[in-house]
């Protein structure tokens, strides 16, 4: 087994933000709209150190900036699924944060199609059940530069930096307009219900998804469903960072105790 934990790799599209010999639990997580693998690096210190952490960078941005931007969501997980293929070696729990949380549950539902391994549990945050979701019309991804980013200078999240500078402001709207017609033309999949825990994860001031659309997740898994609301709004990468951590632990008790 140590030999497969050492020679995992990823593409460019999988960030390992800390790779470890000692992984006994991979942690693959798919950012929000116009994010990359660093937004998840705050999780880093809050993880035990076993947990390797794997975390999604689309085209287009931090190393892939001279790569073409996709707007097919089925067109990334397929640009995904040879990259993400190597590191499922290991016991694994998917992360979708916010709208990443499609792109998670369609990863977790591709790999059941396709007999693959299923993961110990899938975490989603930020986000209504399908169940629950509704595209705004028109959809973000068609709206004004101007009206697009307001929307997601409210939703929080954005470095002030980028808001001060012209050029990466530009460069900002490319990325959010092709990531958002992705998780705005990518449907989820029909399908029963999971056959493995959902927990999701919210905040308690979250002004754009509601704890009764957050709560719509329970019919999407057959096992156990938690919510865990926060003290925080619509986005709470950061505060999160602490109950990502229980939640790596007790998977790696479970393990652990056969």
């Amino acid at each position: 087994m140590n030999g497969g934990i050492t020679n995992a790799a990823a593409g460019r599209g999988v960030a390992r933000l800390r790779p470890t010999e000692q992984a006994r639990l991979r942690m693959f997580c798919f950012p929000h709209v116009g994010a990359g693998a660093a937004a998840f690096k705050p999780w880093l210190d809050q993880l035990p150190p076993e947990v390797d952490l794997c975390a999604v960078r689309p085209p287009g941005r931090e190393n892939r900036l001279r790569e073409a931007l996709l707007t097919d969501g089925h067109a990334l997980l397929d640009d995904l699924r040879p990259q993400l293929a190597p590191l499922l070696d290991l016991p694994f729990v998917v992360v979708g944060h916010c709208s990443g949380s499609v792109l998670a549950t369609e990863f977790v539902r591709r790999l059941g199609a396709e007999g693959g391994p299923q993961p110990l549990e899938l975490v989603v945050s930020s986000s209504e059940g399908p169940q629950a979701r509704t595209i705004e019309d028109p959809p973000l991804h068609r709206r004004p530069p101007g009206e697009l980013i307001a929307r997601v200078v409210k939703y929080g999240g954005m470095a002030e930096q980028v808001l001060d500078d012209p050029d990466l402001m530009a460069m900002f709207e490319r990325i959010l307009r092709a990531d958002y017609q992705i998780v705005e033309t990518l449907e989820y999949s029909p399908g029963p219900p999971l056959d493995l825990p959902v927990t999701v994860v919210g905040g308690r001031r979250d002004e754009f998804v509601s704890c009764q659309a957050m709560a719509a997740w329970s019919a999407e898994t057959s096992r156990e469903f938690s919510l865990h609301l926060l003290d925080a709004g619509h986005y709470i990468l950061n505060e999160a960072g602490a109950l990502m951590g229980r939640i790596a632990r007790r998977l790696l008790e479970r393990k652990a105790d056969g």
